[in-house]
């Protein structure tokens, strides 16, 4: 368990450095994460099932995160919920899933830096992009079934010792309210990890920072991070989002992962150069050169989402730390 409050980090000005993917990292280092869906499939569980069917692999990125001085790393809770394994038929199992992931992350942080922490990284399961319209999860799902989803899925992984929720990828302010919402009832601090950022530093649905920060007003929101968008979009959403913003912020940016892209219909490669990792336009030095701009546009946390590495975070470390 860490000495110092994460809140109390936060409040001292530290500049914290978060982990870099998770579910990239299990892909590349040969764990099947799309458990045999094709190109058309999509995504399903992701690495979900990697939780049960790979735990030492998981554990051993976790680790490595935290060798390269990592001071938080996120368990592999992204889609442990019951909407998102019900495409792979485990559902009914999704406490398992969700329960392994949280034990992993633990179980490493205790055995290489007590004084780490664990966030519970869970996100919502993105039923928009089937939907029509567009509309918000919540909407989709009402607002019933969308806060259970959420609660219980949090309130394990808090009974479990994380030391702060990690709501990732979330796309509409609607969502970001109500999800706020489910995770503050469990009275852990929560960062809010807001997902493709625009050139222009939109939200991704045309939607405004300044009217997120607003509607989110009177919430338990501890840090908004901006995630899994350009590293360049990531510093036009900072300059908005540090101004009318009086929390921490942070960003953890997509440097070029394509999960199915090798994959044609019948799951073989489309050509021999296909690879789901695409990362040649932000090898690690570069990716430390945009955390320096970060930290003078006044991030207090820093860290990489799909693509990045441990030789990404070891990079920005000597950014963040210095």
């Amino acid at each position: 368990m860490p000495s110092q409050h994460i809140r109390d980090r936060l409040e001292s000005g530290a500049h914290l450095l978060l982990d870099g993917a998770t579910g990239s990292e299990l892909q590349r280092r040969g764990v099947d994460v799309l458990k045999g869906a094709t190109a058309e499939d999509g995504l399903q569980a992701w690495s979900a099932t990697a939780n049960l069917d790979a735990a030492d692999v998981v554990q051993q990125v976790h680790q490595d995160y935290l060798r390269v001085g990592a001071d938080i790393i996120t368990s592999n809770n992204f889609w442990t919920s019951p909407t998102r394994l019900a495409p792979a038929g485990l559902d009914a199992r999704w406490e398992d899933y969700a329960r392994a992931a949280g034990e992993v992350a633990l179980r490493a942080r205790d055995a290489l830096n007590p004084d780490a922490y664990v966030a519970g990284g869970v996100a919502p399961p993105c039923l928009q992009s089937r939907a029509e319209g567009r509309e918000p999860d919540v909407v989709v799902m009402g607002e019933a079934a969308f806060h259970r989803e959420f609660s219980s899925h949090v309130k394990l992984l808090a009974e479990m010792g994380v030391d702060v929720l990690l709501l990732e990828y979330v796309g509409y302010i609607a969502d970001c309210v109500a999800a706020v919402d489910a995770c503050a009832e469990t009275g852990l601090p929560v960062f809010l990890g807001v997902r493709h950022i625009q050139e222009d530093g939109a939200m991704q649905y045309d939607e405004r920072l300044e009217d997120l920060v607003t509607a989110l007003e009177g919430h338990g929101v501890d840090a908004i991070l901006l995630m899994c968008s350009p590293p360049e979009n990531m510093s036009a959403g900072l300059r908005i989002l540090k101004a009318v913003f009086k929390g921490a912020v942070g960003a953890y940016p997509n440097i070029g992962y394509r999960p199915v892209a090798p994959l044609g219909a019948g799951g073989e490669a489309e050509d021999e150069g296909a690879d789901f990792l695409q990362t040649g336009s932000y090898p690690p030095a570069r990716l430390a050169g945009f955390a320096r701009e970060w930290k003078d546009l006044g991030a207090r946390i820093f860290g990489g989402c799909c693509a990045t590495g441990p030789e990404h975070v070891q990079a920005m470390r000597r950014v963040v730390k210095g």
